[in-house]
């Protein structure tokens, strides 16, 4: 849902996108927020209905076609950064039991001098 602040309205540079607590974490969508820090700045609140707040600030000389852009981009970053996560969480296994495999055939272990 995208809502502009009252701040917005009157021509100030920022914007608001509430992201739902129970679709998307606060870590995620700062993980997305960090791949946005060279074009905008980012504050984020916790609203009492249970959703993050991440409110967008522009420098000024942004226009509204890229202000818009910008919002398309980082709310698709929010899904890539949150898929990123599940995915880790459902391979973590696997990944750790090729680590393992990878580190035991280094000589590493059992005190063995390289």
């Amino acid at each position: 849902m995208l809502e502009q602040s009252p701040s917005d309205k009157q021509g100030n540079n920022t914007c608001e996108l509430s992201f739902s607590n129970g679709v998307y974490s606060l870590g995620t969508i700062k993980k997305a927020a960090y791949r946005f820090t060279d074009r905008c700045c980012f504050d984020f609140r916790v609203t009492e209905d249970g959703a993050t707040l991440a409110v967008l600030s522009f420098s000024p000389d942004v226009t509204p076609d890229e202000k818009a852009a910008l919002q398309t981009e980082f709310r698709n970053e929010v899904l890539d950064q949150d898929l990123r996560e599940v995915i880790g969480a459902e391979t973590a296994g696997v990944r750790n039991a090729v680590l393992a495999y990878a580190f035991s055939q280094t000589g590493l272990q059992g005190g063995d001098a390289v």
